[in-house]
């Protein structure tokens, strides 16, 4: 009997925990729904699976927003659509369309990401600089460092094949993009759930005076987190140029604003301590939904970003008075 009731106590409590999942899963089947009465198509697996694939890109981008989001300090990252940019653009350059340009354009990816990303760790951590200013700024930086290559000399290659498979290609029926944003959301829990790196961020990000005084250096974790952020861009930047097949400006500008509202979306509170990836992704693919409304219902741009404000507004004070209440 006490079996039974502690069972049901830990399911009512694992129900209890995962609210804000259960919340946006019925808000995507809602938007679901609401196509499929007024469109069709919308429930079907090959659509759910069109959907999430487009989707994966705002939640790959969603990840480098969560990372500096979960160290605290009101993080924020605007420079990873560019740090993806440049990254594609020297990519392509050095693949030419070839397998064997591979390693040298990952690597490039990875010292680009990291050169940025800790330059905005540090003046974030050790200069106390606002991280959306310090972004912004690097985004300028990285902007004009792009337009002189551009005019220097044109924004040419090819994405390797490669590339071009995984991100555009289908393994058994599914996405191969989406096959990868499964791996590193597993990835993801793992490291932020059962390793020291996932206790360090998130205890800097709940409390970074308790975690100064339990020994943690709190200014190199945020530092790290930033230098995360841009590694990760810097690489996303590679799977843009292999779905795309080419590299060009502005490439990943346009995913930087649906990653940080995919974190808004997926409850993530953005005072840091916290980090479930899952929901950020889950965040991802309502937008995309939604996108998807928006452009069957003949809606332009200046629709689509209406939508995204008002629901940004609607979920942000949901789950402020959610906070409130517990």
């Amino acid at each position: 009997m006490d079996d039974t009731r502690n069972a049901k106590i830990s399911a009512v409590h694992f129900l209890k925990k995962q609210k804000k999942t259960w919340i946006i899963l019925a808000l995507i089947f809602l938007l679901c729904i609401v196509g499929e009465l007024f469109i069709g198509s919308f429930l079907n697996f090959t659509q759910a699976l069109t959907t999430v694939k487009f989707a994966s890109y705002t939640a790959l981008f969603g990840l480098c927003q969560l990372i500096v989001i979960a160290g605290g300090g009101n993080g924020i990252d605007l420079s990873v659509g560019y740090i993806a940019t440049l990254s594609g653009i020297f990519g392509v350059a050095v693949m030419q369309g070839d397998n064997s340009g591979l390693p040298l354009a990952i690597l490039i990816a990875v010292l680009l990401g990291l050169v940025f990303g800790f330059i905005n760790g540090v003046l974030v951590s050790y200069f106390k600089l606002s991280p959306l200013v310090v972004t912004m700024a690097m985004s300028s930086v990285i902007q004009g460092i792009v337009n002189a290559y551009a005019a220097g000399m044109s924004i040419s290659g090819n994405p390797s094949p490669v590339l071009r498979t995984i991100a555009t290609k289908s393994t058994l029926g599914i996405p191969n993009i989406v096959i990868l944003l499964i791996i590193v959301l597993a990835i993801v829990y793992f490291v932020l759930k059962k390793t020291k790196i996932g206790v360090l961020l998130f205890g800097v990000g709940e409390n970074e005076t308790t975690a100064y005084l339990s020994g943690v250096n709190v200014k190199l974790v945020r530092c790290l987190a930033f230098a995360a952020s841009g590694i990760a861009g810097g690489l996303i930047g590679l799977l843009l140029v292999g779905n795309m097949g080419m590299a060009y400006k502005d490439m990943a500008s346009s995913y930087l604003l649906p990653s940080y509202a995919a974190v808004v979306v997926g409850g993530i509170s953005l005072s840091g301590g916290e980090g479930h990836y899952l929901r950020v992704v889950l965040g991802a693919v309502f937008l995309q939904v939604l996108t998807n409304l928006f452009i069957q219902f003949g809606g332009g741009d200046a629709v689509r970003w209406a939508g995204y404000g008002i629901v940004l507004y609607v979920l942000l004070l949901f789950y402020a008075n959610d906070r409130r209440k517990r």
